[in-house]
């Protein structure tokens, strides 16, 4: 398992080669945020894209650049599908923001539990 972090996100390259972020409590993202992310998965996944587990939970707010740039091409380079998981009411609006304007390239899906998307990034 390959672990990093920054300021705002741990990433973690799980054994069974799923990429997981997780950000911190409280957590604001803006685009130069966005693209440090980008930056930090691409060199994580070695350039070839992977599932993506994404807990948004901690997330308190989300430029709309940042969601652009997630939702973008260079971001679709570094996974072949993202599960986000929402467990609270801001990240519920955050994610359904994302998918409803956004409209990401790769497959994405919302879930309530890790264990859910996980799930569905292994089927």
């Amino acid at each position: 398992m390959e672990y990093r972090e920054n300021e705002k996100i741990k990433f973690t390259l799980r054994d069974d080669n799923i990429l997981q972020t997780e950000c911190f409590p409280n957590t604001i993202m803006n685009l130069e945020d966005g693209k440090e992310s980008t930056r930090i998965s691409a060199e994580m996944v070695n350039y070839e894209p992977l599932p993506l587990l994404c807990d948004l939970t901690n997330v308190v707010r989300m430029s709309q650049d940042c969601r652009k740039h997630f939702a973008g091409p260079e971001h679709a380079e570094t996974f072949s599908k993202a599960a986000l998981i929402v467990t609270n009411p801001i990240s519920k609006i955050i994610g359904n923001f994302f998918l409803g304007l956004n409209k990401p390239i790769k497959p994405t899906k919302l879930f309530t539990s890790k264990e859910e998307g996980l799930k569905w990034l292994k089927s």
